[in-house]
């Protein structure tokens, strides 16, 4: 199952025909209920947990993260890649990008440069 939880009803909507096995959902309880799941999630999204929370709870769960984000310069990109949250896409992207990652796992060595600048790790 993967469950679109973007807050932007068009994207949904396209995600959704795109996606087999999905669902739109419109509260972070829900997600929380799941259980093997994959959830696309904007960092924009409004709920009552804040961003570090929220996905503590969701990874806990094992739910897979693909996490849609304006750029690699966001300030919970830190929390993100703390939590093992390696899925992520950057604006601008197309349909086609988001439904591919909602099946293909990317693997770490796309997302390392950016954990060895948070880690500030040298060469």
């Amino acid at each position: 199952m993967v469950l679109i939880f973007t807050g932007n009803e068009q994207l949904d909507k396209e995600l959704s025909k795109e996606i087999k096995d999905s669902r739109v959902v419109y509260y972070t309880d829900y997600i929380l209920e799941e259980e093997d799941a994959t959830v696309l999630i904007a960092t924009i999204q409004n709920n009552k947990y804040n961003f570090k929370e929220f996905m503590y709870k969701v990874r806990s769960k094992n739910i897979r993260v693909v996490l849609l984000i304006e750029n690699y310069k966001i300030k919970e990109l830190k929390d993100a890649l703390t939590l093992g949250i390696y899925d992520i896409i950057t604006d601008p992207f197309t349909i086609e990008d988001v439904v591919k990652a909602s099946h293909v796992t990317k693997p770490f060595s796309e997302v390392a440069i950016h954990i060895k600048n948070i880690m500030q790790i040298k060469d």
